[in-house]
């Protein structure tokens, strides 16, 4: 059994991911990526230009910034995936999210731009899915003193997509 197709066991992943590995429907996590890719895409193209810079509160990002913080923890993830199918077991640390943010002028970013900065990002993470050794998806690594399967960061990372494209729907895009 490809162990790389099947939602990783509670004992892979963190308690407080939890909800992002539950958002992420049954199937083949590399094709609900794909899905997804295709589907944020065109969602994220249909947006008025003047909506990215909406912010629900006051002290909230603004929508481009949602969008910055998605690619962001693709980028984490991906190299979180990286290191632990490849065997390397040192701590990893946390992203710091606001910190990334204050440090990179997303804001400045012409929308489309973003856009397809996110679809590559995650169509790199997809192409290192497709040609990860099955066995090594159960490779373990730590994040600070939580400790993941590589498989458990695939899902967190495509459940991370989902929490965020509805809060995009729900508050943002209103």
């Amino acid at each position: 059994m490809i162990k790389m197709l099947i939602r990783p066991e509670s004992t892979e992943y963190a308690k407080p991911f939890e909800p992002y590995i539950d958002r992420v429907p049954d199937g083949n996590v590399v094709d609900i990526l794909k899905f997804h890719q295709q589907t944020t895409n065109e969602f994220l193209k249909s947006v008025p230009s003047a909506d990215w810079h909406k912010r629900y509160a006051e002290d909230k990002w603004n929508a481009k910034e949602v969008l910055g913080h998605m690619i962001d923890n693709e980028m984490n993830m991906l190299y979180r995936i990286f290191r632990i199918t490849r065997g390397f077991e040192d701590s990893l640390p946390f992203f710091e999210r606001e910190k990334s943010i204050q440090h990179f002028e997303y804001d400045s970013i012409p929308v489309h731009r973003l856009i397809q900065y996110f679809w590559e990002t995650r169509q790199l993470m997809i192409t290192t899915c497709e040609n990860v050794k099955d066995e090594n998806w159960l490779n373990k690594g730590r994040l600070g003193d939580y400790v993941f399967s590589a498989r458990a960061l695939v899902y967190v990372s495509a459940g991370h997509e989902l929490h965020h494209l509805e809060a995009l729907k729900t508050k943002y895009f209103i």
